[in-house]
């Protein structure tokens, strides 16, 4: 197959190529803080939506106790129904990590490879970003991970609630109860921390799509 694409000469074709770096340097900087920002937007719309659940469930065993019928199943099943919406938004926030993590090091890549020339003599003495393999998938100290922790927190709080009109409405076990919150929380955190940790020493394509 003849290629009939115009050949540009040897100057413009680096001037394009520098054109080129320049503008994906630029938008994977704004999609970085895109994918950064998306975790705090779950944050918030969850708390909404957990807030409305909770205050749902509580409402019904509340009108239930009041009116002498046991709706402590269909307050069970609201907090169920919450629950799974948060581990879907869980789910999200860890593999939005993901894709943030594989385009920060594409920016550091970048950064790097015209930084090491010492443009114009700047020497980088404040050491800013230039590691590839930086940041990590998974760093227990990111604000990420602190998002990963509140997301948990909230999913335990549903699965404790839940158990607890499920099994101990009328003779409540709180040591039960905040045990299983607890063991939810503990097992998203540590699922998560597995699946990111796997991520690493992968090209991008297998770190996201698990294929090249």
């Amino acid at each position: 197959m003849l290629n009939n694409s115009p050949k540009l000469p040897p100057g413009d074709i680096l001037k394009e190529a520098a054109k080129f770096l320049d503008r994906d340097f630029n938008q994977c900087f704004q999609q970085m803080r895109h994918y950064d920002s998306q975790g705090v937007d779950l944050c918030k719309f969850a708390f909404t939506a957990y807030s409305a659940v909770v205050g749902l469930a509580f409402a019904l065993f509340r009108y239930g106790v009041a009116e002498k019928i046991d709706y402590t199943l269909p307050a069970a099943v609201t907090l169920c129904v919450g629950l799974a919406f948060g581990l879907c938004f869980f789910a999200m926030m860890v593999r939005n990590r993901v894709y943030f993590v594989v385009v920060a090091r594409y920016v550091n890549e970048h950064r790097g490879f015209f930084l090491k020339s010492r443009p114009l003599g700047f020497e980088n003495h404040s050491k800013m970003f230039t590691n590839f393999e930086q940041p990590p998938f998974f760093h227990w100290r990111s604000s990420q991970a602190f998002l990963f922790y509140v997301m948990s927190a909230l999913n335990g709080f549903l699965a404790g609630a839940a158990l607890h009109f499920l099994a101990f409405a009328n003779s409540p076990d709180w040591r039960v109860t905040i045990s299983s919150g607890g063991l939810v929380f503990f097992a998203q955190v540590l699922l998560a921390a597995r699946y990111l940790s796997s991520r690493e020493a992968k090209s991008s394509s297998k770190a996201v799509f698990a294929a090249e």
